[in-house]
């Protein structure tokens, strides 16, 4: 988990969990000093955690774990936190590389559901995501805890107008994808789920909004033999995704 600083105009957060901290500090992302509570078990990631630390000239304190509960806000710190820099958004350029794999998100305000997503998203070998400035979740302290230190490692960039930014992909050859429970394909069998691709999820409810729908140069559903008519975003999510990854790992092999 992070936070911002208390109004001290330091811009600083609190990083928190032994997995975060140790893709924060394999990221080699700035941070000044890191903290461990008394009384913990040796174990490998906090021996990385202490290692990768002092290489980079970080502090490593010991405190009493009444200071690292106060820091941490009741999140599941695991004994281990960071105070680091706010998070740094990339741009949408940097994104899109040759052969681009990028998620769009069109409005999904859940913290739960965008950590989740940027955490399959990396294990996808997706090359970053894509969310709009207004009505929707930023990279907030819940986010960076649920994507389990993904945020910490996968590009996140943060646009004024999600169609402009679509656009913009569409002109560095990037084929839009939206996901949609309607749609006449599904994520099995059509030819877009392969890189280049920007695949669009729309917002937990009410799914994908018109102008966005109308930018995707086409739609494709995951099928269902339940009674429940749609998916939570982020299984939904991370299941076109991996689709995306098995068929470029296929074509890979070929």
């Amino acid at each position: 988990m992070s936070r911002p600083g208390k109004g001290d105009g330091s811009g600083q957060s609190i990083l928190s969990g032994r997995q975060p901290v140790v893709e924060l500090l394999r990221a080699r992302r700035p941070a000044e000093r890191v903290m461990f509570s008394s009384g913990l078990a040796p174990s490998p990631v906090l021996a990385e955690i202490r290692k990768r630390a002092q290489e980079a000239a970080i502090p490593v304190k010991v405190v009493p774990r009444a200071e690292i509960d106060r820091l941490s806000e009741g999140e599941n710190h695991q004994g281990v936190v960071a105070v680091t820099g706010r998070f740094r958004y990339a741009t949408l350029e940097n994104l899109l590389v040759p052969e681009a794999c990028v998620v769009f998100l069109d409005g999904v305000t859940d913290p739960h559901n965008f950590g989740s997503l940027i955490r399959t998203a990396e294990c996808c070998g997706f090359h970053g995501v894509v969310v709009p400035a207004h009505r929707s979740a930023g990279v907030t302290p819940s986010v960076r805890r649920v994507s389990a230190g993904a945020a910490e490692i996968l590009p996140v960039a943060r646009v004024t107008n999600l169609g402009r930014a679509i656009d913009q992909a569409k002109e560095a050859g990037v084929w839009v994808v939206g996901l949609d429970a309607d749609a006449g394909e599904d994520v099995w069998t059509s030819k877009l789920m392969e890189p280049s691709i920007g695949l669009v999820l729309g917002a937990e409810g009410r799914g994908l909004s018109k102008a966005v729908r109308e930018r995707c140069d086409g739609l494709v559903r995951i099928p269902q033999r339940g009674h429940i008519g749609s998916l939570n975003v982020a299984v939904a999510g991370a299941i076109a995704m991996f689709e995306v990854a098995r068929r470029s790992v296929a074509s890979d092999n070929l």
